[in-house]
């Protein structure tokens, strides 16, 4: 049960029809969206979720593309009577269908693991598509029969090119003829009724033996066929009505075979119009970012957006603030306060569209692990339904929705009520909305309600199952943050808001004095309390990336000291290996010289040799020192190691050296290059100029996926990128970093934050990726 009747239209989802409408490419397509049906089944609805998640997948891999026209007749019955035929118009539009339900077949039964229920909309088709090639041999691409369509039809089309030659030698004589003898106009030959006709003068028109056709406007030319024409054209004519015969013949008989599949054919025509209607969904979702949530025995919606908000937001440049909320046991009722333009309705709006799009088969904005329970009910009391006609006012209007409210719903209902109690006396209205509220409680139903009356905040905390929200107020700012917190109620911060619009400040503080002290006083209390708290909210998501940016860097520690204890013991181990073949060498070249001197019987000159021998093989020899730092001066030529590219020194600071490349300045490690002469230097430039840069230019791409590395490898190969880019003179770069904790995309920040060769850095616009890419400006 659905209320009002006008639900629809209340909730905004009129609007999303119609978007999706406009993605539909057939009439057959469109016609669904005038039968959406809301249900609360949970395998109907998971049946449709599942269809339209599974065409939004398809389109996100551009696979199946399609496009073909359903919107022609089929005359059915018509096609059964003997001696019918199909035009060749509509055979063409029946060939388009067959090759397009061959192609979806095919892909579905290639893919029916992935899709499974798609591949189940086209399984009851059973067609012959060896009819796509008989209609081949019979239609051209022009559209037109072709002379092999049957070997009558090949033999009369050769008559009638026989017939035309004929009949233009004929008819060519007789025009020259008539020409000079000055009785024609200054025209050519004429085509009059399909017949071949001199344009002569009306004058001479007796002096030409034939019969006459036609007159032009004037009167002054007279068309006459010349007798020696009459039996040609005639015997041509005779030949176009073999042939129009002979056509109707071939189509009878390629209509035949079409209608021993009709049935079929038809079936296969209304499901591609269903799937151009689930395709039309899947374009919207994919549009709007919808998703695919879980249906369960609860609400826990996470990042929930308004799509129509989101839409206009957007064209404006701005965002739309995500709402997390739920319904369980625990929490049936939600009741929103805060400030008037503070989002409350925005909110309440976007809890019923999100769930009346769900149950009526979209796919919905939100983050795709939110769960959704369903509702057999959905009442709906929005905005003002007074009536001259039914002679309601506002306050009736609203009075009348919470008759049928009460009356019907139960704990298998949604209610949506915004401004409960509003359009009366307060003193009057608060307790209705009170008694209201009461009741829709006892009746177990689950809704959202918005109010700003401190009686029903009140209430909501005394009902077990009723909880307050708050849509929270920057004070400092005077501005609303659109951000739904549960577990409090909210200011109105109505002289704040009145302050914020400019309104006279002896007014707001007259109306302060005018305020009862009591509700005042804790209003205020209520601002102060939602201002700490988004403070301490701040202060934490703070030092929760703080703590999250710590475990990062200890983690990359951690894996840096498992790297060098690793390479510690290889070390180690290679130079125990290499110290027991040092030792095992020596002791052999002992043995060997003992036995040289035992032989040589002690003489004094072998002996000396044969120890300066030994005491060379037994030498240790120290390990090469390494090259001390590289000491370099401003106005030094250096080569980046590794790179052709040669520059020359102007800065030096620390470990960072600022190279002047050409016309560029860029800025690299000290450890990163070699001093070379100027000889050299002119060398290499040659050979940049002449083969490395165009290599760079060729396999340059300025966009980087740093995604996964470490911190110290991301940034080398940041730097890397940076240094080519110089060199060659692009103007921006990409580096996708994720967002995740944003530790990644803050490192980066920081280590680029100074370089000489950045303009700027921003970030990517937010639907192609946000703050998880970074565009780098340069120099």
């Amino acid at each position: 049960m659905l209320y009002p009747k006008n639900i629809a239209d209340k909730l905004g989802f009129d609007h999303v029809v119609e978007a999706a409408i406009e993605c539909c490419e057939s009439e057959l397509g469109k016609q669904h969206f005038t039968r959406l049906k809301y249900s609360s089944k949970p395998d109907l609805v998971n049946l449709w979720l599942e269809q339209t998640n599974e065409v939004r997948n398809i389109l996100s891999k551009g696979e199946l593309s399609f496009s073909v026209s359903l919107d022609f007749d089929l005359q059915a019955k018509a096609a059964r009577i003997k001696g019918f035929f199909y035009e060749i118009d509509v055979i063409q539009s029946l060939q388009d269908v067959l090759r397009t339900l061959e192609k979806v077949e095919k892909y579905f039964d290639q893919q029916e693991d992935i899709y499974p229920q798609l591949s189940l909309l086209f399984s009851t088709i059973d067609i012959d598509y060896g009819l796509i090639s008989d209609i081949d041999q019979v239609i051209d691409l022009d559209g037109q029969v072709k002379p092999s369509a049957s070997p009558a039809l090949s033999k009369i089309i050769s008559n009638i090119t026989k017939s035309e030659r004929a009949i233009i030698k004929s008819s060519n004589s007789l025009f020259l003829e008539a020409k000079e003898k000055g009785m024609l106009a200054d025209t050519e030959l004429g085509i009059k009724n399909g017949r071949v006709v001199l344009p002569v003068l009306s004058e001479y028109k007796r002096k030409v033996n034939g019969v006459l056709i036609d007159q032009s406007g004037t009167g002054k030319i007279s068309y006459i066929e010349p007798l020696e024409l009459v039996t040609l054209n005639n015997e041509l004519a005779e030949l176009h009505i073999k042939k129009r015969q002979e056509i109707v013949a071939i189509l009878k008989q390629l209509t035949a075979k079409l209608v021993v599949y009709l049935d079929d054919i038809k079936r296969g025509i209304q499901k591609l119009g269903v799937y151009d209607f689930i395709r039309a969904k899947a374009r919207i979702a994919l549009e709007w970012k919808c998703t695919m949530p879980i249906i369960g025995t609860h609400t826990e919606a996470r990042l929930a957006v308004h799509p129509l908000l989101v839409e206009r937001l957007r064209a404006e440049k701005k965002q739309a603030v995500p709402l997390d909320y739920a319904f369980n046991k625990d929490q049936k009722l939600v009741v929103i306060s805060g400030p008037n333009a503070g989002g409350k309705s925005v909110a309440l709006k976007t809890v019923g569209l999100i769930q009346f799009m769900l149950q009526n088969g979209f796919l919905v904005p939100c983050a795709a692990d939110s769960k959704f329970q369903l509702f057999d009910k959905m009442f709906v009391d929005i905005g003002d339904n007074q009536s001259i006609e039914s002679d309601l006012s506002t306050y009736s209007s609203h009075l009348k929705a919470a008759k049928h409210i009460i009356n019907f719903s139960d704990d298998t209902t949604l209610v949506l009520m915004d401004e409960i109690g509003t359009g009366t006396d307060p003193m009057f209205g608060g307790p209705m909305a009170e008694a209201v509220l009461e009741q829709i409680h006892k009746n177990k139903a689950y809704g959202v309600i918005t109010t700003h009356f401190s009686n029903i905040k009140n209430k909501a905390d005394n009902l077990n199952g009723v909880v307050n929200a708050a849509m929270l107020f920057d004070i400092e700012n005077l501005l609303p943050l659109y951000k739904l917190q549960i577990g409090q109620p909210g200011s109105s911060f109505v002289y704040e808001v009145a302050a914020n619009i400019g309104l006279n400040k002896k007014l707001i503080k007259r109306a302060k004095e005018l305020t009862d002290t009591k509700q005042y006083d804790l209003d205020v209390l209520l601002a102060e309390v939602q201002g700490q708290q988004e403070k301490i909210r701040v202060e934490q998501h703070e030092l929760t990336n703080k703590l999250a940016h710590a475990a990062f860097i200890e983690g990359e520690y951690r894996k840096l000291k498992e790297q060098l204890d690793t390479q510690k013991k290889e070390i180690i181990s290679q130079a125990q290996k290499q110290a027991d073949g040092l030792i095992k060498n020596a002791n052999k070249e002992i043995e060997k010289t003992i036995r040289t001197i035992q032989e040589s019987k002690a003489d004094k000159t072998k002996t000396r040799q044969v120890r300066e021998q030994l005491a060379t093989k037994t030498t240790i020899s120290e390990p090469e020192a390494k090259p001390s730092e590289p000491n370099f001066k401003i106005g030094d030529n250096v080569q980046l190691l590794d790179s052709n590219t040669v520059g020359e020194v102007l800065e030096i600071k620390r470990n960072k050296v600022t190279l002047q490349v050409g016309g560029i300045t860029t800025k690299t490690s000290i450890d990163k290059l070699v001093k070379v002469g100027q000889q050299t230097a002119k060398k290499v430039k040659k050979y940049i100029s002449e083969t490395s840069y165009t290599d760079k230019q060729t396999s340059f791409r300025n966009e980087l996926d740093v995604r996964g590395l470490r911190t110290y490898e991301a940034l080398n190969e940041i730097d890397t990128m940076l240094d080519s880019a110089v060199i060659l003179s692009v103007g921006t770069l990409r580096v996708l970093h994720g967002k995740g904790n944003g530790i990644l995309r803050t490192e980066i920040r920081r280590h680029l934050k100074n370089h000489p060769s950045i303009k700027q850095i921003s970030y990517e616009r937010v639907d192609l990726g946000g703050e998880g890419i970074s565009i780098i400006e340069l120099v």
